[in-house]
């Protein structure tokens, strides 16, 4: 009967372990569209910033001039807040992880106690066995002793 709990038990806890895999592999994504896109505002940045040099070299008005550095700085926030995004993705790629090598490390311990348990009994067989042999062995010994 115990043996059947410890296998549940060990099912239940592969499936969480799977569940938390996946868990940290979705925010481990995440983290990578959120990384592109900030990759993305930092070229359109620079892009941006590129632009407005040639333009100034060119001739550009003050409006102009002050419509480029207004969208720069809406960009340059832009910029801030998806690096805060990043960050945040980084911390739950973290903790994620964590929680999932914690559950392996309780998953292997389950699947160590069965192992344990099998071998314990395998051993009891043996023993069991071994005992009988010996006790069979002893009989045909007495039997052909009295039979002389």
């Amino acid at each position: 009967m115990a043996k059947n709990k410890l296998h549940l038990l060990l099912r239940l806890e592969n499936e969480k372990e799977e569940t938390l895999r996946m868990s940290y592999l979705q925010a481990n994504q995440n983290l990578q569209v959120n990384q592109q896109k900030l990759q993305g505002l930092n070229d359109f940045r620079l892009e941006y910033t590129q632009q407005l040099h040639i333009k100034g070299q060119s001739g550009l008005s003050s409006a102009g001039f002050s419509q480029y550095h207004a969208f720069i700085a809406k960009i340059e926030e832009a910029i801030r807040q998806q690096a805060s995004t990043v960050n945040t993705a980084k911390q739950v790629v973290s903790q994620r992880k964590t929680l999932w090598l914690k559950q392996q490390v309780k998953a292997k311990a389950v699947a160590k106690l069965i192992e344990k348990q099998q071998i314990k009994a395998d051993m009891l067989a043996a023993k069991s066995e071994q005992k009988m042999l010996d006790e069979f062995s002893s009989n045909q010994f007495y039997q052909r002793h009295k039979a002389l």
